[in-house]
């Protein structure tokens, strides 16, 4: 639906540029295409015959009317924002709890972020067949140990997710390890996608709402 949107307001956009920018450069021609326009339409309604006059009326009412019913939809979705990914609780009877997928993601950040080495971390959580998927990518000082490091963001995703969150996991998560270079080791350029911010060591570490 976020998509959708997107779409609609580029559309929209272009829509309005096109129009602003001709109807500015040479207004006349434009008033004088958008008077023919509309004395066609005129000639056109006025050759109808009287007992089609009601139907295509109401034709148009309810065009009027789904395309108002349309634009207040996406204006409601766009004022209430993005919708949030929720995810259900699988251990708790007698009723149901859900959490949000943002919460879930800013837990597994807080705690990885603890682990020594660490620089930066960003987790990504998805709801899939009834479980959680989880995508997390680290970046880490240059001589740590990457299967160990792995191994123990592996276990604080379990704990966090299953343990802790109730939830279940769809499958093994997948960790993406980003170790900085050693001094005196020219690195490559990193894409945008895999930059991170690094965590000062003078700001202390709180934990996410």
């Amino acid at each position: 639906m976020n998509t959708f949107n997107r779409i609609v307001m580029i559309l929209l956009i272009l829509a309005a540029f096109l129009v602003v920018t001709i109807g500015l450069f040479v207004p006349a021609e434009i008033l004088a295409v958008i008077r023919g326009i509309a004395d066609s339409t005129l000639s056109t309604l006025n050759r109808i015959r009287p007992e089609f006059i009601l139907p295509f009326r109401a034709l148009l009412i309810l065009c009027a009317v789904f395309i108002d019913v349309l634009l207040i939809g996406l204006l409601l979705l766009q004022v209430r924002g993005p919708a949030k990914h929720t995810l259900r609780v699988q251990r708790i009877g007698g009723g149901e709890v859900v959490v949000t997928a943002e919460s879930l993601a800013e837990r597994l950040q807080y705690q990885m972020d603890q682990l020594a080495d660490v620089i930066g971390v960003r987790a990504r959580v998805a709801p899939r067949g009834g479980g959680v998927d989880v995508e997390v990518s680290l970046q880490t000082g240059g001589d740590v140990n990457v299967p160990e490091k792995a191994e123990q963001v592996l276990e604080i995703t379990r704990q966090v997710v299953e343990d802790k969150m109730g939830l279940k996991l769809a499958r093994k998560p997948r960790v993406n390890v980003h170790a900085m270079p050693t001094p005196g080791v020219p690195s490559r350029a990193i894409t945008p996608a895999r930059q991170f911010q690094p965590t000062s060591p003078d700001q202390p570490k709180t934990p996410p709402a």
